[in-house]
C-alpha cells in the first residue's frame, strides 16, 4: 500500500463564534445583578428625600397660611389708614403739580422791576402761558433814547428772561411808546416727587 500523506488541514471559521452565544435575557439579568442594583438604590434614595422633602415642604406651607391669616385681621384694620394716606399722597401731588406749573408772578415782576430805569413808564404788562415757560409782553412809555435801551439790556442781562427782543417802537410828541417781549420758564417751586 502506497504510503499516504497526511495533510493537516484545519478549517477556520471566524465569523461562527467559538462558544455558544449568550441570550438577551441572560445579559440583562447579568446587569441587573451587578451594574444595575447601584442605580436602583441611587433612584429609590432619589424618591426617599423626595418623600421627605414633600412633608417638610407641606408643613411650611401650613405654617406660613396659619401666619398670613392671623395678619388679615390686622390689615384690614389698617385699610382706613391706607385710604387716608393715599388721598394725602393724591392732594399732594396736585399740589406739588400745580406748584411747579405756575408762574412765580411776584418773582417776575420784582425782576422787572429791578430792570426798570427810572425814566420808564410801564403802561402795561400781560403774562401768558405756555407749556413750560411764561410768555411777557410788556408796553412801556419813556422820554429818553437811553432809558429804552438800558431797560432792553438789562432784560437782556438777567438770567430769569430769554427772547428778549424789542418788537416795536414809536415815537409820538416827544415821547418813545415801545413793546419788549421776552420769555421765562416757570419759576414755580420744584416740591418734593411722589
Amino acid at each position: 500500500m502506497p504510503k499516504q500523506s497526511l495533510k493537516l488541514a484545519i478549517h477556520l471559521d471566524l465569523l461562527k463564534p467559538q462558544s455558544n452565544p449568550e441570550k438577551l435575557l441572560v445579559r440583562s439579568v447579568h446587569w441587573v445583578l451587578s451594574t444595575g442594583r447601584y442605580l436602583l438604590v441611587f433612584v429609590e434614595a432619589l424618591v426617599l428625600i423626595a418623600f421627605i422633602g414633600r412633608f417638610k415642604l407641606d408643613g411650611d406651607l401650613a405654617s406660613k397660611k396659619e401666619a398670613i391669616e392671623q395678619q388679615i385681621s390686622y390689615i384690614e384694620a389698617l385699610k382706613n389708614y391706607e385710604i387716608l394716606i393715599r388721598q394725602t399722597q393724591f392732594k399732594l401731588g396736585a399740589i406739588a403739580s400745580a406748584k411747579t406749573n405756575s408762574l412765580d408772578y411776584p418773582a417776575i415782576f420784582k425782576k422787572i422791576a429791578d430792570q426798570t430805569p427810572t425814566g420808564v413808564k410801564i403802561t402795561s404788562l400781560n403774562l401768558g402761558k405756555k407749556i413750560g415757560q411764561a410768555n411777557i409782553q410788556i408796553n412801556a412809555l419813556s422820554k429818553s433814547n437811553n432809558d429804552v435801551t438800558s431797560f432792553l439790556a438789562g432784560l437782556k442781562e438777567d438770567q430769569t428772561f430769554s427772547d428778549v427782543n424789542l418788537t416795536s417802537i414809536a415815537l409820538d410828541q416827544g415821547v418813545i411808546s415801545f413793546t419788549i417781549t421776552a420769555s421765562n420758564k416757570l419759576a414755580g417751586g420744584g416740591g418734593a416727587s411722589l
